[in-house]
């Protein structure tokens, strides 16, 4: 199983100079992979609840968000092996074509290290803000990434869908590699989709039992459709606390002990997000954080 690290592109320890230096010693700790997320509005009244607030509203842990893409652009800048994904874009703040044109130029630029995960978002704040509608976006993500997959091809290509629509062209720059697309969706009828048109799941703050069940959909569906088994990719929201309701919370041996058992399941790739639940987070924690868990699963094994 390999070890990711979620960069501090959101929230208060995002900053120019610490994002640069996470990413060099994430690199040289030999972490596999790094990950943004995305959050474009922190709405004064907003109309979609965030899940995990009382209110409703963004956590303070949130409200500062640098753009994704951008902030990938600037770890690609001074790495030159780590991997680049996003966990994840939000398909109803996005157009597909402009999109592929910046996934495949970050894949260029980075010579084939991006990984793009995309989702479907909650806030409708920002997805009418974008110009969208929640309405139809299972159909509509299939077509986004159809698109995707149809302009990062050899040659030319054109797209005549539902929601999207291309005409015949040549597509410049191609991505160096091809990159992979994972869907970070729940629902059982999305996990199949995900199986059906995705490289890989993108799931995050699930018990394990639930995750391997969902698995076992994702792989169906995969089968069904002839494709080769996606990959499993677990975004992990880490949290010391003394009241454990999740993976990845609780202590260091609790957290280490849930590594042990994703990596004994099978699971593809664990990445590890210390912000997103974590306010009082200072960049020294941080680092001492990122170089522990680098450190503790080195002397597992990896």
């Amino acid at each position: 199983m390999r070890l990711g690290l979620g960069l501090p592109s959101i929230g208060h320890l995002a900053s120019p100079g610490f994002i640069s230096s996470v990413a060099r010693s994430a690199e040289a700790l030999g972490y596999h992979s790094l990950w943004v997320g995305e959050r474009l509005l922190d709405p004064v009244k907003p109309r979609s609840r965030y899940p995990g607030t009382r209110d409703g509203g963004l956590p303070e842990s949130m409200k500062i968000a640098y753009d994704p893409l951008a902030t990938l652009a600037f770890a690609a800048a001074v790495t030159s092996r780590i991997t680049l994904g996003t966990s994840v874009l939000c398909m109803l703040l996005h157009n597909p074509v402009v999109l592929a044109k910046q996934l495949a130029t970050l894949d260029a630029l980075s010579g084939g290290r991006m990984r793009a995960g995309l989702g479907q978002g909650w806030s409708l704040d920002e997805i009418e803000a974008a110009g969208n509608t929640p309405v139809g976006q299972g159909r509509r993500g299939e077509e986004f990434v159809a698109v995707l997959r149809g302009l990062w091809s050899v040659g030319r290509t054109a797209y005549t869908g539902e929601f999207f629509t291309v005409p015949e062209t040549a597509f410049e720059p191609t991505p160096a590699s091809s990159p992979p697309i994972y869907l970070g969706v729940y629902a059982p009828r999305a996990v199949e989709r995900a199986g059906r048109v995705a490289d890989g799941w993108l799931p995050g703050g699930l018990p394990l039992e639930m995750l391997l069940s969902l698995r076992e959909t994702l792989f169906a569906a995969a089968a069904k459709a002839g494709r080769p088994e996606p990959e499993v990719v677990v975004r992990a929201n880490v949290r010391f606390t003394a009241t454990r309701r999740r993976p990845f919370q609780g202590t260091w041996e609790q957290i280490e002990g849930d590594l042990a058992a994703f990596r004994d399941a099978g699971i593809d790739e664990v990445f590890l997000d210390f912000v997103l639940d974590d306010a009082t987070l200072t960049e020294e924690g941080f680092v001492e954080r990122m170089e522990r868990a680098a450190n503790l699963w080195q002397a597992a094994g990896g």
